[in-house]
């Protein structure tokens, strides 16, 4: 039953991404050139931009926590341990991918600039790829669902294919 939910959703999801796809354009927003200078956790960098520093949250996407307590409601019940290995998990690899990299950063129109926090919320772009959308697909991050965004729908899409195949953090069962 839940393999027919999921692909249920798959099938929607597609549908919803060909109406939005105007939305999901990351392009249109990109701000500029910046330099990753700090990773905080796998969602959350310092860069280098116009000679400051911002710390910018990844828009529309949700890494576990790797040393803190997780909500399990909003990981689909996962359990804590096996979140906080998949934190770090993600803030290694946003580490290998990021760090001291050129980047274009790309705002948000519908979540704004900044969060409630005064941090700056974009998608990073690298190799002409959104890494926030990169995160979901590997199965580092859940979609942010608690706000909508840009790339809501093809955050879903790709969320759903993770968890359908099992790939990263979705590949649990209670024997690991």
């Amino acid at each position: 039953m839940k393999r027919l939910i999921i692909l249920l959703l798959i099938v929607l999801s597609t549908s919803c991404i060909e109406i939005f796809e105007e939305t999901n354009k990351y392009n249109d927003n990109t701000s500029g050139t910046a330099t990753v200078i700090k990773i905080i956790d796998g969602d959350t960098i310092d860069i280098l931009y116009n000679g400051e520093v911002q710390k910018v949250r990844l828009v529309g996407i949700d890494t576990p926590e790797p040393y803190s307590d997780n909500n399990l409601k909003k990981w689909f019940g996962l359990p804590n341990k096996h979140l906080q290995l998949w934190g770090v998990k993600a803030k290694d690899y946003t580490y290998k991918r990021l760090y001291r990299k050129e980047v274009n950063i790309s705002y948000d129109s519908i979540q704004g600039q900044k969060d409630d926090y005064g941090r700056t919320l974009a998608s990073i772009i690298i190799d002409n790829n959104n890494f926030n959308l990169e995160l979901v697909e590997n199965g580092y991050a859940r979609v942010y669902t608690e706000k909508n965004s840009e790339l809501y729908w093809r955050l879903i899409e790709a969320q759903t294919k993770a968890r359908i195949n099992r790939v990263g953090l979705w590949d649990y069962s209670d024997d690991n």
